[in-house]
């Protein structure tokens, strides 16, 4: 095989070979990728060291190197660290390599992804590794390895994902840690680890994944938790974690998986969890929990596992939603619960005390009312008499304004905008036109001129007005005031400087990635469905509209292709178009700049975007009583951005791996777990 010269990608991968790796493909001066895992090969037993990684240093080309999945046993030699600049990826996990590593591997100055999980290895982590600047993806999770967390991660200015789990690593966690804005794994988890986490934790807003389950950390899990809006599993569980449960974790709305049993927390369980719309799995078991279960948690629809057992709570068990499939293991044992009779608890009683107390409030309520209602009359009337006397006195009127709107006036508008000219035009809509206006103080701001001239116009104004001034969402934009008279009426509004998604869309100067489009159109879905059922706008006719129009615009947003297009001719539009490229053809309808150059996306890519077309169909039905609501469309929006970003950590999950593609900067994440007598990946 060494004479095959030009060779250029071997993969030998998950077969049944075996036998000593040979040396002899170090002769293979041209190539670029090797992939020998999931085998029997071992290494050369006269030779302590893995010979084989010596003997392909002369590979100068390589790229990627994967012999992970085979008995090779033997420790990794200096000599790692001549491998050429050209080198992006090592995969060697579950290869029984033994000894420490190595401190030149910091000349791989070229390494994307190292994955090391599942050996013997042992001593601390060198602090060499600050060398490899371009590291996105760090696996030592699952080996011997002792000592402290280096601060020399935290100088991996890519650092994307980062595994330590299931070692023996000791000591505080580094301060530096939670300024690696890059991050989006972490796994701490299975170590000896005795620290708090500080408040700084928060600045880690981009964080997907938290795990520091099984060490001894201790001290308040801070509020700053709050800020993590995209985190989707924490993992905090076997600790010794004190004080109450912060409330700003209910503003974790893409949280599917939430841990916290086996500490020393205690008071209430947040009324703020109800909030957890995309909640899966909540195990608050073996803490020192008090109070009430809250009855908002029985609106969670997607929770699967509830656990707050060995607690000290009491009262009612909530019965209704997903409540009903819970059984006495979730509650048992705690203080005073009581409820339906699955919960194995007592049923609820009202006591005597408890209702003399309400009938006592009953009763002071009544006469307070009452006297209340006496006083009222008397003051009416008193007010009545001093009138009549004094019919012919001017009435003062209080100057305050009730509003402290700002007041602005059709001339200020016309001097911001320049006379409402066209350079200043932001866009054009049915009922009026926005133009960008910079007010006498300096502030830049939005300004939607309607067309009177346009039927309905007025009635929108007045509509807008109304909506916006009762509406609050972080995703709906802010009104700062309204200017009216009989022939002019404009809305004025913050100004949003990033530009529209059409210009994101559309321009070849601009490109959004997968990751990008999905919060965009996320946090469209979450203003829809604060409208829609929060603040309650609208009747079924109007809701149903915005899902449809939801649909078209999530399918432009995925292919790029205005439903205006040229190409859009006849029967063919752009939904019909779409629907015909389902199930087998997505890949010719999607935005080229979501694929691939070489054509080769991943199954796991093509299933994502494939999810987004069926689901901007399923909105765009038809016949309205066909289409999925809001609510819906939101919570599948968020399970496909968690299906992208990896799988969901369940349970009895024992490790992950997580695999990055160096020119596309997609991730993926493989979780395997043993459960029911087998693994399951």
């Amino acid at each position: 095989m060494s004479n095959t010269s030009k060779l250029t990608d071997l993969s030998l991968a998950k077969n049944n070979f075996s036998g000593i790796l040979p040396n002899s493909i170090g002769k293979l001066g041209l190539l670029e990728k090797l992939n020998l895992g999931w085998n029997s090969f071992i290494n050369e037993p006269s030779s302590p060291e893995l010979s084989f990684i010596t003997s392909l240093t002369s590979c100068t080309k390589l790229k990627a190197l994967v012999i992970s999945n085979n008995p090779i046993t033997g420790t990794l030699p200096a000599s790692i660290g001549n491998f050429s600049n050209s080198l992006q990826e090592i995969f060697a996990y579950q290869c029984r390599i033994r000894g420490t590593i190595p401190n030149e591997i910091n000349n791989l100055s070229g390494l994307v992804a190292l994955s090391l999980y599942g050996n013997d290895l042992s001593g601390s982590i060198p602090n060499t590794i600050k060398g490899l600047q371009k590291l996105q993806a760090i696996y030592f999770g699952d080996n011997k390895l002792c000592g402290s967390i280096p601060n020399d991660f935290c100088q991996l200015p890519n650092l994307r994902g980062l595994f330590l789990m299931a070692n023996q690593l000791s000591g505080s966690l580094p301060t530096c840690l939670w300024n690696i804005s890059s991050l989006r794994y972490l796994d701490l988890s299975s170590n000896k680890l005795t620290s708090t986490l500080p408040a700084s934790f928060g600045n880690l807003k981009d964080l997907l994944v938290f795990n520091a389950s099984l060490n001894s950390l201790h001290g308040n899990i801070p509020s700053e938790f709050g800020n993590l809006k995209v985190v989707f599993l924490l993992d905090l569980s076997y600790n010794n974690f004190s004080g109450s449960i912060p409330g700003s974790i209910g503003g974790l709305q893409s949280l599917i998986t939430l841990f916290l049993e086996h500490n020393d927390l205690m008071g209430t369980i947040p009324e703020t969890f109800r909030s957890l719309v995309s909640l899966e799995t909540l195990d608050l078991s073996q803490n020192n929990l008090s109070g009430v279960i809250p009855k908002s948690l029985d609106k969670l629809m997607y929770l699967k596992y509830f656990n707050v057992s060995h607690n000290r709570l009491h009262g009612e068990i909530p019965s209704g939603g997903l409540f009903g499939n819970f059984t006495s293991q979730s509650f048992l044992p705690n203080e005073a619960l009581c409820g339906a009779t699955q919960f194995g608890v007592p049923p609820c009683k009202t006591n005597y005390v408890d209702r003399l107390k309400t009938l006592r409030k009953v009763v002071i309520i009544c006469v307070s009312s009452a006297i209340s209602l006496v006083m009222l009359v008397l003051a009416f009337v008193l007010f009545w008499i001093r009138c009549q006397k004094s019919k012919r006195l001017p009435i003062e009127i209080d100057p305050q304004p009730v509003a402290e709107h700002r007041r602005i006036t059709y001339q200020e508008i016309v001097e911001a905008t320049n006379g409402l000219e066209e350079s200043n035009l932001l866009g054009n809509g049915s009922f009026g036109s926005v133009y960008k206006g910079i007010l006498s103080d300096g502030m830049v701001v939005a300004i939607k001129v309607f067309k009177l001239q346009q039927e309905r116009a007025l009635k929108s104004f007045h509509v807008e007005c109304d909506i916006i001034r009762n509406v609050r969402h972080r995703n709906l934009i802010k009104i700062i005031t309204s200017c009216s008279n009989p022939e002019f009426k404009a809305l004025i509004l913050e100004y949003m400087p990033n530009g529209s998604l059409e210009k994101w869309l559309h321009s070849h100067s601009c490109v959004l990635e997968i990751t990008q489009r999905l919060d965009i159109m996320i946090d469209l879905a979450c203003a829809l469905d604060y409208l829609h059922h929060e603040y309650g706008l609208g009747g079924s006719v109007s809701t149903s509209c915005d899902v449809y129009s939801y649909g078209i615009m999530l399918m432009e947003t995925f292919t790029r292709k205005k439903p205006t297009d040229e190409m859009f001719t006849g029967q063919m539009s752009l939904k019909m178009w779409v629907k015909e490229s389902l199930p087998s053809a997505e890949i010719q309808v999607l935005d080229k700049n979501l694929l691939r150059r070489d054509g080769k996306n991943s199954l796991a890519e093509v299933d994502c975007l494939s999810s987004i077309l069926k689901l901007a169909l399923d909105c765009a039905a038809e016949s309205p009583e066909q289409r999925i609501n809001m609510k819906d469309v939101l919570a599948t929006m968020k399970k496909i951005k968690a299906e992208d970003a990896g799988p969901r950590k369940p349970p009895y999950v024992c490790y992950h791996q997580l695999y990055f593609s160096h020119e596309d900067q997609i991730a993926f994440v493989v979780d395997c777990g043993y459960e029911d007598g087998g693994w399951l990946c």
